[in-house]
């Protein structure tokens, strides 16, 4: 997916090793995938925090 905003993002050692690895291991296709799937599981426990009724089903692809 082209991105439609760009950003920099800076990662400790630790971080950046953990992306690399979920992407050789073929989990991810990229680094910004690896970076998407964070930011929607923030965005759930976000939600999950600020309506604890909120349903816990994660969101469907491409959404957020």
């Amino acid at each position: 997916m082209a991105a439609k905003h760009a950003h920099h993002v800076a990662l400790t050692a630790a971080h950046s090793q953990y992306v690399t690895r979920q992407v050789a291991k073929g989990r991810y296709a990229s680094v910004s995938e690896v970076v998407r799937a964070g930011l929607r599981l923030l965005i759930e426990l976000d939600d999950a925090r600020t309506d604890p009724t909120a349903t816990t089903e994660p969101r469907k692809r491409g959404e957020a």
